[in-house]
C-alpha cells in the first residue's frame, strides 16, 4: 500500500488536519506557481525574518490543499515538510562536509506500515542531496519548524554524524 493510501484510509490524513507545513524559499517557489489562488499560505513574522506554512481551509482545519476524499492535492509538489513526514530533523553543521543530524519521529500508522528503518533511509536520501546541492534548505527548514511550532508533540528518536561530499568535488 502506498503511504498515501495508508494515511487517506488508516488515519484518515490526520496530520494534515493539525500543524501546517513549515515551507522553505524552494517549496514555496514551487508550490506558488502552481496556485492561481494567493490564499494557499500564512505568513509568521519574526524579527528579521518570515516564514510561510500552508494555510488550512476556510472554516476547517484541513490543510489548503487536502481534497474531500483525504488526499493531498500537491503531492507531487508536497513541501520537504511533508516528504520527511513522520519524520523530522534537527541539524546542526560541524564543519564544511559534516552535519549532526537529530532525528525526531511522530508515531502515525505509517511508521507501522513501512518501519522506521525503512522511513528513516528514505528521508536521509532526501536530506543527503538537498546536503550536496544546497545545505541552506535545510537550516531553513529548521528555522520554519521552530518559527511555526513544528517541533511540538515530536519523540527523539536518534542522532548521527553525515559526511556529505558536494556537487563538483
Amino acid at each position: 500500500m502506498e503511504p498515501v493510501e495508508i494515511c487517506s484510509k488508516h488515519c484518515k490524513s490526520k496530520c494534515c488536519k493539525s500543524t501546517p507545513p513549515a515551507l522553505t524559499n524552494n517549496d514555496f517557489n514551487r508550490i506558488n506557481k502552481l496556485q492561481k489562488n494567493e490564499n494557499w499560505f500564512n505568513s509568521i513574522s519574526q524579527e528579521e525574518n518570515k516564514t510561510r506554512v500552508i494555510a488550512k481551509r476556510e472554516e476547517s482545519n484541513n490543510c489548503y490543499f487536502l481534497s474531500e476524499e483525504g488526499l493531498c492535492d500537491i503531492y507531487c509538489s508536497r513541501p520537504l515538510d511533508c516528504k520527511l513526514f513522520p519524520l523530522f530533523f534537527k541539524i546542526n553543521k560541524i564543519n564544511e562536509n559534516e552535519y549532526n543530524l537529530r532525528w525526531l519521529v511522530w508515531y502515525c500508522p505509517l511508521t507501522d506500515a513501512k518501519s522506521l528503518d525503512v522511513l528513516k533511509e528514505e528521508a536521509k536520501a532526501i536530506i543527503e542531496i538537498i546536503l550536496s546541492e544546497d545545505p541552506e534548505q535545510l537550516f531553513e527548514y529548521q528555522n520554519a519548524m521552530y518559527a511555526s511550532q513544528g517541533y511540538k508533540k515530536k519523540h527523539f528518536l536518534d542522532e548521527e554524524r553525515l559526511k556529505i561530499k558536494r556537487s563538483g568535488e
